[in-house]
């Protein structure tokens, strides 16, 4: 009679336990989803994150400063062909070959080239992925992911403000 007792009473805490867990994980699923429904998933807040990111790394004042460092230098470049030109066998020689500092100028100015198009490419990329996932169906209910390209873009920016202070101080020494 004993083990009667014994084992409906083990048996209705076990059951209940069952039930109880149960009821809550399916309550818990049913919350999420319903709270999910409700606000969307945190797309739209990650989308204006990385644009807000994109924004911070100021990325077309450092193509402007690039630029007009690039057409300083060739306007002094020309101003001293001329210069070098009125100096006899000197300028022709000059004229002739380049100087270390005009090679150092082309190796510098072709890196910022191949860097800028591997920086406007990443970003280009991310605007197209953000518009391709603004028009897809239920886009506030989809994930997105950028970690991967702005972690890049990122490495990337910090190449170009080294090449962009090597670049001023070759601007000096010229």
């Amino acid at each position: 009679m004993i083990s009667y007792f014994v084992g409906g009473t083990l048996l209705t805490y076990v059951s209940s336990n069952i039930l109880n867990t149960l009821v809550v994980g399916t309550l818990d699923t049913l919350y999420t989803s319903a709270s999910f429904v409700k606000n969307g998933s945190n797309c739209n807040k990650i989308i204006e994150k990385v644009r807000t990111e994109l924004a911070q790394m100021d990325i077309t004042l450092k193509l402007e400063l690039i630029k007009t460092l690039m057409d300083t230098y060739e306007k002094g470049d020309k101003g001293d062909k001329g210069d070098k030109g009125d100096k006899g066998d000197k300028g022709d020689k000059c004229n002739s070959s380049e100087t270390p500092e005009k090679s150092i100028f082309t190796v510098i100015v072709t890196g910022l080239v191949e860097l800028i198009t591997r920086i406007k490419s990443a970003i280009d990329w991310i605007e197209f992925e953000i518009d391709k996932h603004i028009q897809k169906w239920f886009s506030g209910y989809r994930s997105i992911n950028f970690e991967d390209k702005i972690t890049e873009l990122k490495q990337l920016i910090t190449i170009l403000d080294g090449r962009i202070l090597l670049l001023m101080n070759l601007k000096k020494h010229i």
